[in-house]
């Protein structure tokens, strides 16, 4: 086929897609909104456990299209919802799990709040298909595209941010298996947020017959070939330092007995027993609260366990809950003892679970359907890590280790990465998964090893590299034992933060704005 006659057919097959596009508004109501919700339930894949990465640009493009078309901001609005709807109703659907399980509420009352949060999470796309559709027509020199991507991006910080955040299935993690995992230690998660964002709607405007500038898909390709750059030429940002063994053991607790007192002497009598027959390692660990006695009452029972510890050179870290005698206020703790020491105070705490947000006004309505919520206080900033021997271990319970700014303000002064979980609360469902890929990326941006602990699984050491240096089977009650590479020095990620990304947003809004406007919009129809 010579080049004039593909080139014809390229602008036939794209001006089909142009007339089914302007005819978009033509199509009932419902069929638009199923269109979205669709779209969104594709994104889902490109996330684990799945990983068919195009998944998640499909949804965008969708999106950008949806919104880019619509007549008004109310339309545009009720469109990018209809997306999130799918993505979120797809994603996070392993919520219904823990609640309905393990929340003692009934499977009604579980299904409501798990669409109550769904909705919650809806609404942050409902804003941003509201604030990208008025920037492309209230600054006509923004491309309709990057206007739509930028106000979806804020959109997605704010929900990473706002009431304690919940920045899970952010675009960035929908490239674990392509060349832009390779900008993590760059420029961090929102980096390659960016990134996936531009990319999608920049395609879904050249499908739309939108102008766009020179600078997005400038930026756009540039970024793409220095992923690949990296990817065939890797570059080595921190420095190896040392070496140790490390057995993490995953005790397989049921979710539902964890808490019984039988079952809690017998569980540390397991975990005693198996991290006596691996004291040739360095460090072992144990899960998020694999001691269910608070840390005063237990800590004296375990003196001559410790003792034996300190003797092998063996450090423990474990989950402990703690409380404060005098105050008599509670924390989610991990502990480090034998040949180490410290104890750390979890800073982010699970709305709902561990703590209850405007407790004086929601408590009484969850006492009504029986709920139980644990009372935890969270730990202070600028907490120093855990030692481990000689090294410094930075450490991070269950939740946190998605914060990548709490991550990388933790990880500048210690040598690996070390998070305790325990993911029984999500059963067999996708979260898990979803949660280790998190884990991932958190290894990749700061180059640092990351051990992760729990109770049913993943039980997982990652590398440097974000990859999967060794992993436990789940729902299994096993240990894991590996050698563990310790670095230091600090990746452009860890030393910079977002300012690449948010540079990089400032430069090609700067440089749109310098053109002269190419767009005239039309007065929006009300239909």
């Amino acid at each position: 086929m010579n080049s004039s006659r593909h080139d014809a057919l390229l602008a036939t097959k794209t001006g089909r897609i142009s007339l089914l596009l302007n005819h978009l508004s033509s199509f009932p109501t419902p069929v638009i909104y199923l269109i979205g919700i669709v779209a969104g339930l594709i994104g889902v894949s490109s996330f684990s456990p799945f990983h068919f990465w195009p998944a998640y640009f499909i949804t965008i493009v969708v999106y950008g299209l949806l919104v880019m078309t619509s007549p008004t901001a109310k339309v545009a609005c009720y469109r990018g919802s209809s997306v999130a709807l799918g993505f979120f109703s797809g994603g996070v659907s392993w919520v219904f799990v823990s609640i309905s399980e393990y929340g003692q509420v009934g499977n009604l009352i579980a299904v409501v709040i798990t669409l109550g949060f769904i909705a919650v999470l809806t609404l942050f796309w409902s804003f941003s298909a509201w604030l990208g559709w008025h920037l492309s027509r209230k600054i006509p020199q923004l491309p309709s595209g990057f206007a739509i991507g930028l106000g979806l991006l804020i959109g997605e910080y704010l929900r990473s941010h706002l009431f304690t955040g919940f920045p899970w299935l952010l675009p960035g993690y929908a490239i674990q298996d392509t060349w832009l995992f390779e900008l993590l230690p760059i420029g961090g998660i929102w980096l390659t947020s960016a990134l996936v964002i531009l990319t999608s709607v920049s395609l879904a405007a050249l499908l739309a017959r939108q102008a766009n500038h020179w600078s997005v898909w400038l930026s756009v390709l540039s970024l793409w070939g220095v992923a690949a750059a990296l990817h065939f030429s890797p570059m080595q940002w921190v420095s190896p330092v040392g070496e140790l063994k490390a057995t993490l053991i995953q005790g397989n607790v049921s979710q539902d007995e964890k808490w019984l007192s039988q079952t809690a002497r017998t569980s540390l009598a397991e975990y005693q027993q198996t991290t006596i027959e691996h004291l040739d390692s360095d460090l072992v660990i144990w899960p998020e609260t694999a001691i269910t006695y608070l840390y005063p009452q237990i800590r004296p029972h375990l003196e001559s366990f410790i003792e034996e510890l300190s003797q092998s050179n063996t450090s423990l870290i474990t989950g402990i809950p703690d409380k404060n005698i005098e105050t008599g206020q509670y924390y989610n703790a991990i502990w480090a003892t034998g040949n180490g020491f410290g104890l750390y105070y979890k800073q982010r705490l699970v709305p709902f679970g561990e703590y209850i947000p405007l407790a004086s006004f929601i408590g009484p309505i969850l006492d009504i359907f029986n709920m139980p919520i644990a009372g935890f206080l969270p730990g202070e900033a600028n907490q120093p890590a855990l030692q481990v021997g000689e090294w410094a271990a930075a450490p991070f319970i269950c939740y946190e280790i998605v914060y990548s700014e709490q991550v990388r303000n933790m990880v500048r002064d210690s040598d690996f990465l070390v998070t305790i979980s325990n993911d029984a609360w999500f059963g067999a469902s996708i979260g898990p998964w979803q949660h280790l890929q998190i884990a991932q990326f958190r290894a990749k941006e700061s180059g640092r090893f990351v051990l992760r602990a729990t109770n049913t699984g993943v039980t997982a050491v990652i590398n440097e590299r974000g990859e999967i240096h060794a992993q436990a089977p789940q729902f299994e009650k096993t240990s894991l034992t590996s050698q563990v590479r310790l670095y230091n020095g600090t990746t452009p990620y860890v030393q910079w933060g977002n300012l690449m990304t948010l540079a990089l947003l400032a430069l090609i809004g700067f440089l749109c704005l310098l053109a002269p406007s190419k767009r005239a919009h039309k007065p929006a129809s009300k239909n």
